[in-house]
């Protein structure tokens, strides 16, 4: 019995390092997964039938981790320039602070615009993803809200969404690093930002 669950939790951590680092949807590299899983789907079910049968009552829930990265840039650190090119200025959220827009070195084809918020530190604390032209029906843009809810689902976030409220996502974490997500399909405008589909990641800095 302690074989098998040693092989479980092997199995576990191999799917866990696969999922948190496949990448943002949207991405070259999500698309050649996204293919790759209907090539092997019979496969894998097949598979974790099997598993199931052998291990009753065997499941191992592994802690997720806090996310740290998007898009390549690291949470709490300076702009990187090997992931990203800074393409111009931008209102900041604060007084005091600034913003950066950037063109990232691995973007998502669900925006066009990307804007990174940096505190007195020069460390990015905010980073928003937006499109600033009409994303097309409802169900397309509900559609991408639900790649980048399956997305988050690897790290540690407590989804505040109501549930028959499928145009919005809210994630809200209390780890290491205190930080909230929220993506909207509704048409939004404040600042410098005019948006039909957005993406918003902040960290608490207190």
């Amino acid at each position: 019995m302690v074989f098998l669950k040693v092989i479980l939790l092997s199995l576990s951590l191999i799917f866990l390092t696969i999922s948190g680092y496949a990448g943002e949807p949207g991405t070259e590299q999500t698309q050649q997964i996204e293919q790759d899983k209907k090539v092997d789907s019979q496969k894998t079910v097949k598979k974790k039938e099997v598993i199931k049968q052998k291990l009753v009552n065997t499941d191992i829930q592994l802690p997720k981790n806090p996310i740290d990265t998007i898009f390549l840039q690291p949470l709490g650190k300076p702009i990187d320039p090997r992931y990203a090119n800074l393409s111009g200025n931008c209102t900041p959220a604060q007084e005091g602070y600034d913003c950066k827009i950037v063109v990232p070195k691995k973007k998502s084809t669900h925006f066009n615009k990307y804007y990174y918020y940096i505190n007195a530190n020069k460390h990015v604390y905010g980073v928003i993803a937006y499109r600033d032209y009409r994303v097309g029906n409802v169900d397309y843009c509900r559609s991408l809200i639900a790649e980048w809810k399956e997305y988050f689902s690897n790290f540690e976030f407590e989804n505040k969404s109501r549930e028959e409220n499928l145009d919005q996502l809210l994630l809200v974490t209390s780890a290491i690093q205190p930080s909230e997500i929220y993506m909207s399909c509704y048409p939004e405008s404040y600042r410098d930002i005019k948006s039909y589909f957005s993406l918003k990641l902040f960290i608490d800095e207190n």
